[in-house]
């Protein structure tokens, strides 16, 4: 065979680097090439010309906060994300406020999760069919949004099994939103679920209040001791170097895990008179439990918020256990029922199996413990 000749190798060059240049925009998010905007309210910086202005004003127990957006070229996705202190009886709802017509993204940010709050919202393209205004209105004489965070985001794709939902969005901080999550009727309810052995089971999808020192009892019957297991929840309310206490059947759980976020996060927050800021949101604390902490019966888990809180907020609040074995089918009696006490919830809507039970979940707390709260069911 002959050797190429050196023009030969400059246009073989010149194609493969156009080939590889044509490769490279469909890596990058569209939406990650369009600055984001942030809006504080008590830092003003620039922002970008696609933002703005933003007006503040005040009436009669209503605060209105309006940014004009005018959507670049693409079909990058805007998330919205919002900082606002909550207030007990009142509303926060957003809206797009369009040419032709006003649409109404969220009836009400509020969760009732922690007084430093935090929301993300999408809005697709066919909301932001063109210019058009993002409108906050709050009950209260005074601003609620503290600061807001807006992108141009595209989404992700990945290969998710079981209970993950399918959509995912990257916000500017680094946070995998799940897609319900950012929609203004908030996030599904969790499921139950089931990978072999191993049973991954809602103890409550909440919200559950955690009162300042008073700890939160959850009830688990189970038909047969696991090998170990694994608790899971969201909180609200906890701030930065705050953990709570977890226990098992009176025991302590030797490490919980608390989520915390980047400094760069939307979430923090300092408030008046405070050294270190506060955080809004929820965020994920997982914590491994040993064997021998479960049993065959009723099992007890608290759940303590630290010294000095002011009280949280749990949500989907699970419990995944493992069972290495499949033990033979353990019957055990109903656990007593206080007085008020709600009927258990259903089993789980996955048919357990012949071989590997089930636990058992009741979502009434236990009044035998004089420190432990109830519930309104």
């Amino acid at each position: 065979m002959g050797r190429v000749k050196p023009i030969g190798r400059r246009v073989m060059g010149a194609i493969l680097f156009f080939w590889l240049a044509s490769l490279l925009p469909a890596q990058a998010p569209p939406g990650g090439e369009i600055p984001a905007a942030v809006w504080d309210l008590s830092q003003p910086a620039a922002v970008p010309p696609w933002f703005g202005p933003v007006q503040v004003s005040s009436a009669v127990g209503m605060t209105v906060w309006r940014a004009s957006i005018r959507p670049p070229l693409g079909n990058a996705r805007l998330a919205v994300t919002l900082l606002f202190e909550e207030s007990q009886g009142g509303f926060a709802r957003l809206i797009w406020q369009g040419s032709s017509r006003a649409l109404t993204l969220c009836g009400n940010l509020y969760e009732g999760a922690a007084p430093l709050h935090l929301r993300t919202l999408l809005l697709d393209r066919q909301t932001l069919a063109g210019p058009g205004q993002l409108v906050l209105e709050a009950t209260g004489e005074r601003p609620v949004l503290l600061r807001a965070e807006l992108s141009w985001v595209e989404p992700l794709v990945l290969a998710a099994q079981g209970r993950t939902p399918p959509g995912l969005y990257l916000a500017p901080s680094g946070k995998i939103f799940p897609a319900d999550e950012l929609q203004g009727s908030g996030r599904r309810a969790p499921q139950d679920d089931r990978r072999g052995r191993i049973v991954d089971a809602v103890l409550d999808p909440g919200p559950v209040p955690v009162p300042p020192q008073t700890p939160v009892r959850f009830l688990v019957s189970m038909p047969a001791s696991p090998a170990y297991a694994r608790l899971e929840a969201q909180v609200a309310g906890l701030n930065p170097g705050e953990e709570p206490f977890l226990s098992v059947n009176g025991k302590s759980l030797p490490a919980v895990a608390l989520e915390l976020p980047g400094l760069d996060d939307v979430g923090y927050r300092r408030m008046a008179g405070a050294t270190d800021p506060a955080f809004g949101g929820w965020r994920s604390v997982s914590a491994f439990v040993p064997a021998g902490f479960l049993h065959a019966g009723e099992n007890q888990v608290d759940w303590q918020g630290p010294p000095g809180s002011r009280g949280s907020t749990l949500r989907h609040v699970r419990l995944q256990v493992n069972y290495e074995q499949a033990p033979a089918e353990v019957q055990v009696a109903a656990p007593a029922k206080a007085p008020s006490a709600p009927p258990p919830p259903p089993v789980f809507s996955a048919d357990p199996g012949p071989s590997l039970p089930t636990p058992r979940l009741r979502l009434g707390l236990s009044s035998s413990m004089g420190g432990v709260s109830l519930r309104t069911e």
